[in-house]
């Protein structure tokens, strides 16, 4: 019996004319499924990185002198259920799923509990979105679509849309030019409109840096069309995200006494 069996076995294979698969396409299989997993590691990272500096970036976060400007109209609770950035979670979550679904089919993956790979998979994705936003990566990604890409600024509801209502003397966006000697910024705001803005009567607030291509928080009143008188001005970035100047060492100067020696 066993050899008739293996004869219609042998007989099936060759009437479906089958042939063994290679041992290297299994080798690649597995290697698109780990490429798979880590690529969507880094991906919901990096989602992850900009979920933080979108509701970080929020100025209930730090800059408490503005508080009471956001909260006149609605109490904290909305105001940080607002801030969410639902798309980012959104996404983080997407990919986590698609990491486990890479790493499930690996060659040990099915060992582990579902529990376990996702849990490791948002715990990666979290480590590494803290070493991109040192390097400012979920500040650039947010910045380019907010400035790029219409439907982003409908997706969520980030600091930029607190500082572009000019009714409310709220004016943010980024410097194109400065007229120091006659007291006046050119400003985008971040709807692409141009603001004159007067500043001969404006406090700056210390550590701020005026120059082209910087993002400034102004406060004010509206003076006429795209014209803006500044009351304040103070840099977009909060403390916590300012990198420290590192002063220069600078050696002491070694003096070398003039030979007095005297020639009799």
């Amino acid at each position: 019996m066993p050899k008739d069996h293996s004869k219609s076995i042998l007989e099936e294979i060759e009437k479906r004319n089958a042939v063994p698969i290679p041992r290297w396409h299994f080798v690649l299989q597995r290697l698109g499924f780990w490429l798979l997993a880590v690529s969507s590691v880094v991906t919901g990272s990096i989602a992850m990185a900009t979920a933080i500096y979108v509701f970080i970036d929020n100025d209930f976060i730090e800059d408490h002198e503005y508080i009471n400007l956001f909260l006149a109209e609605r109490p904290l609770i909305a105001e940080i259920v607002a801030s969410i950035p639902y798309i980012w979670l959104a996404t983080l979550a997407l990919f986590t799923l698609v990491a486990y679904f890479g790493f499930r089919h690996t060659k040990k993956g099915y060992q582990y509990a579902t529990t376990r790979v996702i849990a490791g998979a948002l715990l990666a994705s979290l480590l590494l979105s803290v070493g991109f936003n040192t390097i400012d990566v979920g500040k650039s990604i947010h910045r380019y679509l907010i400035e790029n890409v219409h439907v982003y600024n409908k997706l969520v509801y980030a600091n930029e849309h607190r500082w572009t209502h000019t009714e409310k003397g709220l004016l943010g966006g980024k410097v194109i030019q400065y007229l120091k000697d006659k007291h006046l910024l050119v400003l985008r705001d971040f709807n692409k409109s141009i603001w004159q803005v007067d500043i001969s009567k404006t406090e700056v607030r210390p550590g701020t840096h005026i120059f082209p291509g910087k993002y400034l928080k102004i406060t004010g009143v509206i003076t006429g069309k795209q014209a803006f008188q500044a009351l304040t001005i103070q840099g977009w970035s909060k403390r916590y995200h300012k990198r420290p100047l590192v002063q220069p060492k600078i050696a002491p100067v070694k003096t070398t006494l003039p030979d007095t020696t005297l020639v009799h």
